[in-house]
């Protein structure tokens, strides 16, 4: 299943570069639905979220036209909407090995957290990439949990700092996750801007996301 998702993501992808460049058909429109359909019943067997909310070519031409005015920007938006999933897809038939941990979060990332999947993958990318960005790695993984607490709690839009003061957990794991997030706001360039350069290496990068693992884990198990 994952080399069929990978080729129908690679087959939505060049579609939807030809229907807004100089390559557009009258077939294209019925082949992009039937794939679509296939690759979106895939995606969800796999535990990915669809990231793709085009459903069809019309739909997607219409934000192209308004958003992007040249053909190389209107490719580099095709590639971004699947690069994440295509990467991960491609680690895992290479049979790259993934932390436990990582995959159970990412099996705790469902129903009303289904979104956070996406953040979650991101950071795994951020720090698997052949050209590891080991900053947005840490804020991807800190977002995560952020998100999870603002869901949960039903408090969306909250910072983490403030909405995990109102959690019902135990009151170590709460200073515990608090000092992390102090923590990482503390330094520049990751949650924030800043201007002193971070020496950020591999192993914290690891560390924060094995962390945001764990708390996902916990969270689900604590507030559900």
């Amino acid at each position: 299943m994952l080399k069929e998702t990978l080729q129908n993501i690679e087959r939505l992808q060049g579609l939807m570069v030809a229907y807004v460049t100089n390559g557009r058909t009258d077939e294209q429109p019925k082949e992009y639905k039937s794939v679509y359909i296939d690759t979106l019943i895939n995606l969800e067997k796999l535990g990915y979220d669809n990231p793709n909310k085009f459903k069809t070519l019309e739909e997607f031409w219409g934000v192209c036209k308004l958003r992007y005015s040249t053909y190389a920007e209107r490719r580099s938006f095709v590639n971004e909407i699947y690069g994440d999933i295509a990467i991960d897809i491609e680690r895992k038939i290479r049979q790259e090995p993934e932390p436990k941990e990582w995959m159970k979060a990412n099996e705790m990332l469902v129903d009303e957290l289904s979104p956070i999947r996406r953040q979650w993958l991101k950071a795994k990318n951020f720090l698997l990439a052949a050209e590891p960005d080991f900053e947005n790695c840490i804020k991807e993984a800190t977002n995560s949990i952020e998100s999870t607490l603002q869901i949960l709690l039903g408090q969306p839009g909250e910072t983490l700092g403030k909405a995990i003061k109102s959690a019902d957990i135990d009151t170590d794991i709460k200073k515990l996750i608090s000092q992390m997030y102090g923590l990482v706001s503390n330094k520049d360039f990751v949650r924030h801007g800043g201007t002193v350069e971070q020496n950020i290496n591999k192993a914290d990068a690891e560390y924060f996301l094995n962390f945001s693992a764990i708390s996902i884990q916990y969270l689900k198990q604590r507030l559900k």
